[in-house]
């Protein structure tokens, strides 16, 4: 076997358990925190179930996690937008997308709601300053799934999958 097999042998390997280490999160009860590679979240008990207090900011190694308007400063600040088979994929493990029943549960204003806007599937960015919008685990039909928008009210409606929105995680 040649030297050049071993090495991306190993570049394998490592990629493998970097990514592995990378969903891995260390939730402290005691002072609420989700310690994460990419940041700590604070997280808020609320509705029965422990949430993160903060949208998720982690960037998906596929390229689908996104920026509002293409800005690395705007997920520092408002977290990454996903779009829905990656919502469904990215939380923690031991932590899971939120359903319907679960936003409508919590007390919106313990979470922390911060307006980030969504990304359109060809790119384009909205509503930032304007609304929140955040994924939930339930599928309307094969090409929709329910989002769970934010203005001065909460209403959920039936998104296309394709575009890209916030995400909370719930603790499992």
């Amino acid at each position: 076997m040649s030297i050049k097999f071993f090495a991306a042998l190993a570049v394998a390997t490592f990629a493998l358990t970097a990514c592995q280490k990378a969903n891995t999160c260390s939730y402290n009860a005691e002072s609420g925190e989700l310690a994460c590679v990419e940041k700590v979240y604070k997280t808020v008990n609320t509705g029965n179930h422990i949430w993160m207090a903060e949208n998720l900011a982690r960037l998906d190694l596929t390229g689908t996690s996104h920026c509002y308007g293409d800005s690395a400063k705007n997920c520092e600040v408002y977290g990454s937008l996903y779009p829905y088979e990656t919502a469904t994929k990215i939380c923690p493990d031991g932590w899971t997308l939120p359903t319907k029943a679960d936003f409508e549960k919590a007390d919106m204003g313990a979470l922390n709601v911060v307006k980030a806007g969504f990304r359109y599937y060809d790119g384009k960015s909205a509503d930032m300053g304007v609304s929140a919008s955040f994924w939930t685990a339930d599928d309307f039909d094969d090409s929709r799934a329910v989002l769970v928008r934010v203005t001065d009210t909460v209403v959920f409606e039936h998104f296309n999958k394709s575009i890209s929105a916030s995400l909370r995680c719930i603790k499992k």
